[in-house]
Protein backbone atom coordinates (compact mmCIF):
# COMPACT_ATOMS: atom_id res chain seq x y z
CA UNK A 1 0.00 0.00 0.00
CA UNK A 2 2.70 2.42 0.89
CA UNK A 3 4.57 2.06 -2.54
CA UNK A 4 1.37 2.54 -4.24
CA UNK A 5 0.95 6.10 -2.16
CA UNK A 6 4.82 6.83 -3.27
CA UNK A 7 4.00 5.60 -7.08
CA UNK A 8 1.00 8.34 -6.95
CA UNK A 9 2.82 11.18 -4.97
CA UNK A 10 5.74 10.81 -7.90
CA UNK A 11 3.31 10.67 -10.82
CA UNK A 12 1.73 13.71 -9.25
CA UNK A 13 5.05 14.88 -9.10
CA UNK A 14 6.07 14.07 -12.51
CA UNK A 15 3.12 15.75 -13.96
CA UNK A 16 3.59 18.95 -12.25
CA UNK A 17 6.88 19.34 -13.54
CA UNK A 18 5.88 18.42 -16.94
CA UNK A 19 2.90 20.99 -16.89
CA UNK A 20 5.44 23.87 -15.55
CA UNK A 21 7.78 23.35 -18.40
CA UNK A 22 5.49 23.38 -21.25
CA UNK A 23 4.16 26.59 -19.68
CA UNK A 24 7.75 28.17 -19.06
CA UNK A 25 8.03 27.24 -23.02
CA UNK A 26 4.61 28.75 -23.78
CA UNK A 27 2.82 25.34 -24.85
CA UNK A 28 -0.16 26.40 -23.11
CA UNK A 29 -2.43 23.88 -25.14
CA UNK A 30 -0.21 20.91 -23.85
CA UNK A 31 0.00 22.57 -20.50
CA UNK A 32 -3.56 22.75 -20.14
CA UNK A 33 -3.81 18.84 -21.10
CA UNK A 34 -1.55 17.78 -18.59
CA UNK A 35 -3.07 19.81 -16.17
CA UNK A 36 -6.20 18.27 -16.65
CA UNK A 37 -4.56 14.73 -15.98
CA UNK A 38 -3.52 15.88 -13.12
CA UNK A 39 -6.97 17.17 -12.22
CA UNK A 40 -8.20 13.56 -13.13
CA UNK A 41 -6.18 12.04 -10.42
CA UNK A 42 -6.38 14.52 -8.05
CA UNK A 43 -9.32 16.83 -8.02
CA UNK A 44 -8.27 18.84 -5.10
CA UNK A 45 -4.59 19.92 -6.22
CA UNK A 46 -5.04 23.67 -5.92
CA UNK A 47 -1.75 24.35 -7.96
CA UNK A 48 -3.31 22.71 -10.72
CA UNK A 49 -6.23 24.72 -10.95
CA UNK A 50 -3.96 27.50 -10.57
CA UNK A 51 -1.72 26.49 -13.69
CA UNK A 52 -4.74 25.53 -15.72
CA UNK A 53 -6.43 28.73 -15.62
CA UNK A 54 -2.78 30.53 -16.25
CA UNK A 55 -2.76 28.35 -19.33
CA UNK A 56 -6.45 30.09 -20.19
CA UNK A 57 -5.50 33.30 -19.42
CA UNK A 58 -2.78 32.77 -22.51
CA UNK A 59 -4.43 31.61 -24.92
CA UNK A 60 -7.54 34.21 -24.18
CA UNK A 61 -9.59 31.84 -23.26
CA UNK A 62 -11.00 34.18 -20.30
CA UNK A 63 -14.29 32.10 -19.08
CA UNK A 64 -12.20 28.86 -18.72
CA UNK A 65 -9.56 30.64 -16.66
CA UNK A 66 -12.52 32.64 -14.75
CA UNK A 67 -13.71 28.76 -13.99
CA UNK A 68 -10.22 27.14 -12.90
CA UNK A 69 -9.58 29.76 -10.55
CA UNK A 70 -12.90 29.43 -8.68
CA UNK A 71 -12.21 25.96 -8.42
CA UNK A 72 -9.24 26.39 -6.87
CA UNK A 73 -10.93 29.06 -4.91
CA UNK A 74 -13.87 26.28 -4.06
CA UNK A 75 -11.25 23.92 -2.69
CA UNK A 76 -8.76 26.69 -0.64
CA UNK A 77 -10.74 29.80 -0.23
CA UNK A 78 -7.73 31.84 0.97
CA UNK A 79 -5.68 31.01 -1.75
CA UNK A 80 -4.07 34.32 -3.26
CA UNK A 81 -2.95 33.46 -6.59
CA UNK A 82 -6.86 32.33 -7.69
CA UNK A 83 -8.10 35.46 -5.90
CA UNK A 84 -5.08 37.85 -7.59
CA UNK A 85 -6.31 36.11 -11.01
CA UNK A 86 -10.17 36.22 -10.60
CA UNK A 87 -9.40 40.05 -9.58
CA UNK A 88 -7.29 40.54 -12.58
CA UNK A 89 -10.08 38.91 -15.04
CA UNK A 90 -13.21 40.75 -13.45
CA UNK A 91 -10.71 44.10 -14.31
CA UNK A 92 -10.12 42.62 -18.01
CA UNK A 93 -14.13 42.66 -18.24
CA UNK A 94 -14.64 46.08 -17.14
CA UNK A 95 -11.71 47.34 -19.90
CA UNK A 96 -13.41 48.17 -23.51
CA UNK A 97 -12.03 49.26 -26.32
CA UNK A 98 -8.88 46.56 -26.91
CA UNK A 99 -7.33 48.24 -24.18
CA UNK A 100 -4.14 46.25 -23.11
CA UNK A 101 -4.16 44.96 -19.86
CA UNK A 102 -0.89 43.17 -17.64
CA UNK A 103 -1.75 39.55 -16.76
CA UNK A 104 1.39 38.44 -15.43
Amino acid sequence: MAYQQDATVKLRQLRSKQAIALAMQGRWQEAIAVNKLIIESFPQDVEAYNRLGRAYMELGEYSLATDAYQQAMTIDPYNTIARKNLDRLANLGQTSGGAEVDLH
